[in-house]
């Protein structure tokens, strides 16, 4: 991101419930028709069976619809399915479409050509016409964001399938192409956003926040969000999500989702229903999936015999890895007589447009493309997909492959495999197991050559996904600030059972175990004046108390010599001598200095007889409270020096900051402490005053953590 944008991107705002007051809005539209509120739960498990086995994690998922009519769509709505001949919900449309016109967050995983974008789009539909018309000024209320330009246009075009009837707009906002059309068409007012996030974040800083903002946004979408994660489009999105009202409803769809997502797609949904529609990674059972291990030099020549054998029956689809190869490939393609083009992210956006139109409308039969086309690509004659170049990961695969056999169609694959590309076998493999297909033997025994190979170089075989690898590496402050979050998140990341309460009494818990608060009371008594009490082996404590007292009992007089300052100093260091001045005299001077020191006021006595008697005993109340182990955040929110001058005037008690800071797994050297605040008063009040603030402080800091998210930026880039 250029440094413009990311100046433009300062100018955004996180968006959180006590900045702005929101109008309430309606999330359930769902209500059960007879049918299916009279299905048992056995029933229900028999159709989520027959639905390809559906999966369903969470509380109070609805039971899945058999037809259109019981989702609860309009009239309107049901012609338009009815005319685009959409005859019955496929079985993510059956499960996901109940959930979400329920109110629910969803993640929605199903295999390719599925269907998932009508899974979305008519609850949305549904959403945004209860609510109020838009205004001037106005922003969306729905947001579809995706990986790339090609799928954001491909879903704003089923988008306005619907949205013509209904008298609803839709603007797409992608990068790559001019920026002022979107602009105005934005201006323009539109009820439902599909974008790209990067340009999204533009359109957003664009003209001081003008052109549309994030308000009104009560409907989110992620569609593809693994890969937007993968593609590095984490900071980007997170900000979007922060954008907008925490109590919007959130839906992500994909046909993979590694494990390793879970957590992070569950920081920006509230108490999810997941559902699984067959596997989490697998290619579709229309593709017929084949794997061809070959040289480099005879991948061209059977490329041209699959086009040759394919080319009556449909399009095909060739995936490279890299730009410059697409170009190279499509040279030799014309080359050789075919009408072929060629798509990735160095060609220009008004280009890839026009070659992506012209390959939907069988104009050219051949199109070359790297994974920017893996995606949700929809083309209805699409017969062929060849992996020319080895797809270095299973997701990767997955969706290359399921480009064809969309819809029920029936579709053919091909891998092509080099001696030299033995670490991507080991997917490859898993990818036919998990489809159950056989596993050819010339790729088994080339992934058994390369375990066999490492095996002797002492290195361990790790999967290529493209969620895991060496990739990021925590220096300790960051690992430490990874971990606290995963401590203190269990609501935020959805680890904890979906029907508990608020996280908040978890957080009370946890704040009171790791403050290890420590309560002292002491007792002072003031010992009376006498001849006695200024012996050589009085203790340094007792002759500090002394002159507490002496403080107390007499007034302060200024004038007083250097004489009589050497002899109070002689006399407190036990030094006794042949007092040169009156032993009055002597704590007079001492007196005063203790008034400055302590802040000490004295009590008036007009009855001075009594002042050799006079014995005063006092308490002083002490706690200690161990912040060592809060985060980052919390640690100095509480040891700033607003926070600490505001507490103590608030509270009345004595302040202060102790110890060193230890990072977990490190102990205090001996005589050390960890890190603590120290509270001290004569009144047991302001002392559970000041505690109390602290608590509140640490635990607002805690729940912010929850609700945020902060990504730690190490590239040359950052969106600030």
């Amino acid at each position: 991101m250029s440094n413009l944008q990311a100046n433009k991107a300062k100018k955004l705002l996180t968006v959180t419930k006590e900045d702005v007051t929101y109008q309430p809005f309606r999330k359930n539209f769902y209500v059960e028709v007879p049918e299916l509120a009279r299905m048992t739960s056995e029933e229900v498990e028999a159709l989520r069976t027959d639905l390809e086995g559906i999966k369903v994690k969470g509380k109070g998922c609805p039971k899945p619809i058999k037809n259109w009519a019981q989702c609860g769509v309009s009239k309107k709505v049901l012609d338009i399915l009815k005319k685009q001949n959409y005859e019955k919900p496929t079985p993510i449309q059956a499960q996901a479409i109940p959930c979400i016109m329920s109110g629910k967050d969803l993640i929605g995983i199903a295999k390719t050509g599925s269907g998932k974008t009508l899974a979305f789009l008519l609850p949305m539909f549904r959403h945004i016409l209860d609510q109020p018309a838009l205004e001037a000024d106005d922003g969306p209320l729905a947001i579809i964001m995706t990986p790339t330009r090609e799928l954001a246009m491909q879903i704003t075009k089923e988008c306005k399938k619907f949205t013509k009837a209904l008298s609803l707009r839709v603007v797409c906002v992608y990068g790559g192409t001019g920026i002022s059309e979107q602009i105005a068409e934005l201006k323009r007012g539109a009820e439902i956003i599909v974008c790209t996030p990067g340009r999204m974040i533009d359109m957003l800083a664009a003209n001081s926040g003008r052109v549309t903002n994030l308000r009104r946004v009560t409907y989110l979408v992620l569609d593809e969000a693994d890969r937007m994660f993968d593609m590095g489009f984490e900071p980007q999105v997170m900000r979007i999500v922060d954008g907008t009202r925490p109590d919007r409803q959130t839906v992500l769809f994909s046909a993979t989702f590694p494990r390793q997502m879970e957590a992070l797609a569950r920081r920006i949904l509230t108490k999810p229903i997941e559902v699984q529609v067959g596997g989490r990674s697998v290619v579709c059972k229309d593709v017929e999936q084949h794997v061809v291990v070959i040289e480099e030099d005879g991948k061209f020549l059977k490329l041209l015999e699959l086009l040759g054998y394919y080319q009556d029956q449909g399009s095909a689809l060739v995936f490279v890895d890299k730009q410059e190869n697409a170009d190279l490939l499509l040279k030799d393609l014309i080359k050789a007589s075919y009408n072929c083009m060629a798509l990735h992210g160095g060609i220009d956006q008004f280009d890839r447009d026009s070659t992506i139109c012209d390959f939907k409308a069988g104009k050219v039969s051949v199109l070359i493309a790297t994974s920017v086309a893996a995606r949700g690509l929809d083309v209805k004659h699409l017969i062929l997909v060849v992996n020319y170049d080895c797809p270095n990961h299973i997701e990767d695969y997955v969706h290359r492959c399921g480009r064809t056999g969309r819809a029920g169609n029936k579709g053919y694959a091909y891998t092509f495999v080099t001696q030299e590309q033995g670490r991507y076998a080991g997917d490859i493999i898993k990818a036919l197991e998990q489809g159950s297909n056989p596993v050819p033997e010339d790729l088994q025994k080339l992934w058994d050559e390369y375990k066999l190979k490492q095996e002797m170089e002492g290195k361990k075989v790790k999967s290529s996904s493209g969620f895991s690898g060496k990739g990021f590496k925590f220096d300790e402050a960051e690992a430490q600030l990874a971990n606290e979050k995963k401590k203190f998140q269990k609501a935020a990341l959805g680890l904890q059972d979906s029907d508990d309460e608020d996280a908040e009494a978890d957080i009370d818990k946890e704040i009171e175990t790791l403050l290890a608060p420590k309560k002292r009371v002491q007792e002072i008594t003031i010992l009376p004046t006498g001849t006695g009490a200024l012996g050589s082996t009085m203790a340094s404590a007792e002759k500090l108390e002394l002159a507490k007292k002496l403080a107390s009992r007499i007034s302060l007089q200024r004038n007083i010599g250097a004489e009589a300052q050497q002899t109070a100093e002689a006399v407190l260091k036990g030094h006794l001598g042949t007092p040169v001045i009156s032993a009055k005299t002597l704590a007079e001077q001492r007196a005063e200095k203790l008034h400055a020191k302590l802040n000490y006021q004295p009590k008036a006595d007009e009855d001075g007889k009594d002042d050799e008697q006079a014995v005063e005993t006092f308490r002083k109340y002490e706690e200690e409270l161990e912040i060592n182990d809060f985060p980052q955040q919390a640690r100095w929110k509480v040891t700033s020096k607003e926070a600490l001058a505001q507490i103590s005037e608030y509270s009345e008690a004595g302040i202060t900051v102790r110890g060193t800071y230890y990072p977990p797994g490190k102990e205090p050297k001996e005589g050390d402490r960890k890190l603590y605040l120290a509270i001290e008063s004569t009144n047991e009040l302001a002392v559970s005053k000041a505690r109390a603030e602290f608590i509140r402080l640490i635990k607002e800091e805690l729940v912010k953590l929850q609700h945020s998210y902060q990504p730690i930026n190490r590239g040359r880039y950052k969106v600030l």
